[in-house]
């Protein structure tokens, strides 16, 4: 959720827990009251911006396929990362595109529309940066030296202040590129053109968390090409956490971030081989990890990871959580949640919670439901899914529909205690939060302020699928 989420129960604990004269948590008290109405009404203007231009959805598909994190941007072409020459020639291409993270955070730049920013190795690439960073002798370098240690699977990949590239995918005609308007009589190749099948523009993300000098040299590279009369930080050109800026973010913007930040995340937090606890270094362009332990005894790997026949090197880690809009067989109510994170702010949301080993989607939701809330649901649909790089998880989107008999739809939130409340809402009240711009008086209609989720999140699409399904726009 959006960090105006997580600034408020900090508040509300240190507020509790602060050993202070009681007229001295008055004042705090109302501090906090007043912080918190100020950032509900940030997020409200937020949520109306939205939503009064926003359409019906008229299919599933069209909301699967435009999901905010997971849209298709990229061809990901994952068996190319084990050809060193594509590789090779995808990193040093003039066309190719980088995307700078330190500390998982990604570059951006408040002051252009498309605020993640690009940089190119080659001139005349990119709207906003023209000049190319391959006259840069720092970053030609840097990126000299991974292109061969990755060919050679150096152990010293990740050593000292070295930078970690991840080869993300190309851009190319199976997601929209037009490649015949990209041809040039003159300058630098608008596009690699590998083997005559594969063509497209490259896509790098650049972990520089543990590369202060080339940090430094490539962001006076690209400020100096936006406004070189003023700093980085003068200009807003920063390395961002804030979800303000990422949940800003275009969705092309959105899944092309998504991906490196789960990726580099992943890379981030696996330093050591599970089996032998011996440095482990990314291979295959950043997409999986192996152990550098060449000990050998009569002629098998020590290693026991290194050694197996199948899974003898660590691949990418995604954890599934399941998230629930509930309703019943009429598509009438919506059970919707208050979780005790967001009760300050009244945001009632989706059941969710992570899989369990063994666990089917479909049992998992029942399970999370009735943990939740109390209700038993008879039915769970499979509906969408979305990355959610915070840090790295796949949300699977479900829809849970429960028969009412006088017992399945009774609330009890005595098993789990993760929320603060739940409630059974008319669809037309739902509809209304959902399609605000049909909403003549905001104040009468909602006296308590309560709000949904934000419209980037797939818990707002689940909400909206059951108001549209209800209205007849959408069916499963």
């Amino acid at each position: 959720m959006n960090s105006i989420f997580r600034r408020i129960p900090r508040a509300i604990r240190n507020f509790h827990s602060s050993p202070i004269r009681s007229e001295d948590k008055l004042e705090n008290y109302r501090s906090i009251q007043k912080a918190n109405s100020s950032l509900q009404d940030q997020y409200i203007r937020k949520l109306q911006n939205y939503r009064m231009s926003h359409e019906v959805a008229t299919s599933i598909e069209s909301q699967q396929n435009d999901m905010f994190f997971g849209t298709e941007v990229l061809n990901r072409v994952s068996f190319l990362r084990e050809d060193i020459e594509f590789v090779s020639q995808a990193v040093t291409h003039p066309s190719t595109r980088f995307v700078f993270y330190s500390n998982t955070n990604p570059l951006v730049n408040k002051h252009i529309d498309e605020k993640l920013v690009l940089i190119s190795n080659g001139d005349g690439q990119l709207q906003g940066c023209e000049t190319g960073a391959w006259g840069v002798e720092a970053w030609k370098k840097a990126v000299g030296n991974w292109s061969e240690f990755n060919k050679n699977h150096s152990p010293e990949l990740r050593d000292g202040s070295n930078p970690t590239f991840l080869f993300l995918g190309l851009e190319d005609a199976s997601v929209g590129l037009d490649l015949k308007a990209l041809k040039v009589e003159d300058g630098d190749e608008k596009y690699l053109d590998y083997q005559g099948r594969y063509q497209g523009i490259p896509y790098f993300a650049v972990d520089v968390t543990n590369s202060k000098e080339l940090t430094e040299t490539m962001l006076n590279f690209y400020n100096g090409i936006v406004n070189g009369d003023k700093t980085a930080g003068e200009n807003e050109i920063f390395f961002t956490h804030s979800r303000k800026h990422t949940l800003a973010f275009t969705h092309r913007e959105a899944a092309i971030f998504s991906h490196g930040k789960m990726m580099l995340d992943w890379l981030s937090r696996n330093k050591f081989c599970p089996g032998c606890g011996t440095k482990v270094i990314p291979i295959h362009a950043g997409g999986k990890l192996t152990c550098t332990n060449e000990k050998k005894t009569e002629d098998k790997y020590e290693c026991p990871v290194k050694s197996g026949g199948v899974s003898n090197v660590t691949f990418p880690r995604t954890d599934a959580v399941i998230i629930t809009a509930i309703t019943n067989v009429e598509r009438t109510k919506v059970l919707l949640s208050l979780s005790k994170r967001f009760g300050s702010i009244k945001m009632y949301s989706c059941t969710a919670g992570f899989m369990e080993p063994s666990e089917t989607v479909e049992v998992a939701t029942r399970r999370e439901i009735w943990e939740e809330t109390g209700v038993v649901a008879s039915k769970v649909n499979i509906v969408m899914t979305q990355p959610w790089p915070f840090p790295g998880n796949l949300m699977i989107g479900c829809l849970g529909v429960v028969e009412f008999n006088g017992t399945n739809e009774i609330i009890h939130l005595g098993h789990d205690k993760e929320l603060a409340d739940a409630r059974w809402f008319d669809i037309d009240f739902v509809r209304k939060m959902v399609y605000q711009n049909e909403v003549v008086d905001l104040e009468e209609f909602n006296p308590e302020n309560i709000l949904l989720p934000m419209p980037e999140s797939i818990a707002f699409l689940l909400i909206k699928l059951i108001v549209d399904q209800n209205y007849g726009t959408t069916k499963l």
